[in-house]
């Protein structure tokens, strides 16, 4: 399962938002499988599945305004501030996971 916060359920739903920025240690997805996608909380409020399509390590440095807006956000500074505030520095690696919504 993947899990957001609400506020990107509409995006995702609308096919604006396709990839998602994870701090995960290891890869917890694979390229290829359907994944249900859900709203956090407890329980968790699935609503959508999405196929992944790719999956890459990335450094926080490297996210252009391309990726920033697949993933939701209006520029690559934006993402990048972001990911200070939680502590993350330009060359902190992260999982670039890339998504299609299914059916």
């Amino acid at each position: 399962m993947l899990a957001f916060s609400s506020k990107w359920k509409e995006a995702i739903l609308g096919g604006t938002k396709d990839v998602t920025l994870r701090k995960w240690p290891t890869a917890r997805v694979k390229v290829g499988t359907v994944y249900d996608v859900a709203v956090m909380g407890y329980p968790p409020t699935k609503f959508a599945k999405v196929l992944v399509t790719g999956l890459r390590r990335i450094k926080l440095g490297e996210i252009d305004d391309s990726i920033a807006k697949r993933d939701g956000a209006a520029s690559a500074s934006e993402v990048k501030g972001y990911w200070k505030k939680q502590g993350f520095g330009p060359d902190k690696e992260m999982w670039l996971v890339e998504f299609k919504l299914q059916g």
